[in-house]
C-alpha cells in the first residue's frame, strides 16, 4: 500500500455463507459525486447474501473520509481506492462504480488490472463538468440546501425520483451534508479528466457498461455510439430503462445484472 494515498472510509457488509471456512470474493463499491458508501444499502447485503465480503468506500472528500486538499482528480481517487483494495488483500473479484465512480473504477482497471477481475462500470460519464456553470450552481445549491432544509431536500428528491425508496432519498441528502463542498467544486472546476470513453477498448479485466437509458444518462450521442462500437469482445454493454442512478431506480434488473456478470 502507498502511504502517500488517503485511508479512505469504508461501509462493509460480511458474507452470507454455509461453509465458514471459506475465503469469501470480495466487492468493492464506489459511489458517485456527493454520494458516500451507504449508497449501496440495497446493494450490499443483496451480493453479501450470495457469499460475497463486500466493501463499499467513501471517496475522498465524501462520506467520513478525509477532505480534499485544495483539487482532486480520477486518477488520484483511483490510487485511493487502490491502496484500499490492497489492504484488502488483491485482487479483489468484483469493483462496481457508479457515475464518478464508476470513472474512478475505469482508471483503476486500466492503470493496475492485477488488482481487479470483474469490472462493473454503472452509467460511467462521458462528458465533462468543467464549463458547466450551470450544473456547478445547482451542485453548490443542493450541497447548502442539504444543510438549511434537510426533509425538504429529501422530498424534493422522492418527488423527482419516483422509482426511489424514502431511505435512498435520505441517505442521499445525508451523504450531501457531508460532502466537502468546497474541495468537490474546485476539481471539478478544474477538471476530473476521466477518460472513461477513451479505456473502452484499453481495459484487459472484463467490464460490464450497465447505461441508464440515453434521454436519462451522462453518456450519450456519439460518445454512446463510439462506446458500443469499440467495445472489446471481453466486455458487454446492457441498457436499463432508469435514469442515472440505474441501482435506485431499477434494483431488482440491476442486481441480476451485476450478479450474472460477477458471478460469471
Amino acid at each position: 500500500m502507498n502511504p502517500m494515498h488517503e485511508i479512505l472510509a469504508t461501509h462493509e457488509w460480511p458474507p452470507s455463507q454455509t461453509d465458514a471456512g471459506a475465503a469469501a470474493p470480495v466487492a468493492v463499491l464506489v459511489h458517485g459525486v456527493t454520494g458516500w458508501g451507504r449508497t449501496w444499502w440495497r446493494v450490499g447485503p443483496a451480493l453479501a447474501e450470495r457469499g460475497w465480503r463486500v466493501v463499499a468506500v467513501d471517496l475522498r472528500g465524501h462520506g467520513q473520509s478525509p477532505r480534499i486538499d485544495g483539487c482532486v482528480n480520477v486518477g488520484g481517487l483511483a490510487a485511493d481506492v487502490a491502496a484500499v483494495i490492497e489492504r484488502l488483500g488483491a485482487p479483489v473479484g468484483a469493483l462496481i462504480g457508479h457515475s464518478l465512480g464508476a470513472a474512478v473504477s475505469a482508471e483503476l482497471a486500466y492503470l493496475r488490472p492485477d488488482l481487479v477481475q470483474r469490472l462493473v462500470l454503472e452509467d460511467p460519464p462521458a462528458i465533462t463538468r468543467t464549463d458547466d456553470v450551470e450544473w456547478q450552481a445547482n451542485l453548490e445549491r443542493e450541497l447548502i440546501d442539504a444543510h438549511r432544509d434537510f426533509d425538504g431536500e429529501v422530498a424534493r428528491e422522492l418527488a423527482a425520483n419516483p422509482a426511489w425508496l424514502e431511505e435512498d432519498a435520505r441517505q442521499d441528502v445525508e451523504a450531501k451534508q457531508l460532502a466537502d463542498r468546497e474541495g468537490i467544486l474546485a476539481s471539478f472546476r478544474r477538471g476530473t479528466e476521466a477518460r472513461v470513453l477513451n479505456l473502452v477498448p484499453l481495459l484487459t479485466v472484463p467490464t460490464l457498461y450497465l447505461m441508464a437509458a440515453e434521454d436519462r444518462s451522462v453518456f450519450v450521442g456519439v460518445a454512446r455510439r463510439q462506446l458500443r462500437a469499440t467495445l472489446p469482445a471481453h466486455a458487454r454493454f446492457v441498457e436499463m430503462d432508469a435514469g442515472h442512478t440505474v441501482h435506485r431506480d431499477r434494483f431488482d434488473q440491476y442486481i441480476a445484472a451485476v450478479r450474472e456478470w460477477i458471478e460469471a
